[in-house]
């Protein structure tokens, strides 16, 4: 979650929030999102189509991205 937090997904350091309450809501939403695109993620692994593995046997995407994408596209389409 942190990777996705801070760099790979949702990028919260350039809001330069200083004050606490704004930090913990912001926090909070994104923990909710985070949870959402990473089950979404694991239902279309499961369901719709694999991830495809590499040869060195780790997947080509985290079930964290591939979810992101899949979410993205069907909010901004």
């Amino acid at each position: 979650m942190f990777r996705a937090v801070k760099t790979n997904g949702f990028n919260l350091e350039p809001t330069n929030l200083q004050n606490f309450d704004s930090i913990s809501k912001l926090i909070s939403v994104v923990s909710i999102a985070f949870v959402w695109v990473y089950k979404v993620g694991i239902y279309l692994n499961n369901k719709i189509k694999k991830i495809k593995i590499k040869k060195h046997g780790r997947r080509a995407m985290s079930l964290f991205k591939y979810g992101l994408v899949f979410v993205a596209h069907a909010l901004l389409n």
